[in-house]
């Protein structure tokens, strides 16, 4: 049986199979065979997904919901994201569009004032209204910040090579300085 390692490390072997090339959903209206990276950087996506929910009986039991609600139904993308926004108590629109229909994944820039003991962080995104909870700081001592892409300032004791992201979490870019 595989452990939980054992996974991050499976799903995060895809991250070198996308390629980033064009969005995985084409604009409404044109007849376009979706691209490759639909399996990976899709699976990549649900995976960010659960670490957005960050509750794995809340995400299983979601996915056998949206299964049961779903089954032999033809569904738009906009079914999927009101679905998830309403069993989440979250407005993921923007989540859903930024990974399925533009090509870029988000990047967490994050801007170190050693001195003063901060860093300052938003998310580089397509989408406007990006906005997405990542965990920041060690390994030992994760914490969940809420992002957008308007500077924000949090306090912290660790230096630029000492702050992560758990990018083995979520399909993003960092960007320190």
């Amino acid at each position: 049986m595989y452990g939980h390692d054992d996974y991050l490390k499976y799903v995060n072997a895809y991250k070198t199979k996308v390629r980033n090339q064009q969005p995985i959903i084409p604009p409404h209206g044109i007849n376009a065979t979706p691209p490759q990276d639909m399996y990976f950087k899709g699976a990549l996506f649900l995976h960010t997904l659960r670490s957005i929910v960050n509750n794995d009986q809340q995400w299983w039991a979601m996915l056998r919901d949206f299964y049961q609600r779903f089954k032999y139904q033809t569904i738009m993308t906009e079914d999927i994201v009101a679905w998830f926004n309403q069993r989440t108590h979250r407005n993921l629109t923007a989540v859903f569009d930024q990974y399925l229909r533009h090509t870029a994944i988000p990047t967490l820039e994050l801007k170190f004032d050693d001195a003063a003991g901060t860093v300052s962080y938003r998310w580089k995104a397509d989408e406007p209204n990006f906005a997405m909870p990542v965990r920041v700081g060690s390994k030992e001592n994760w914490q969940i910040i809420q992002p957008t892409t308007q500077w924000q300032t949090m306090k912290t004791t660790l230096k630029k090579d000492e702050f992560a992201v758990a990018t083995d979490l979520y399909f993003v870019e960092v960007s320190k300085t």
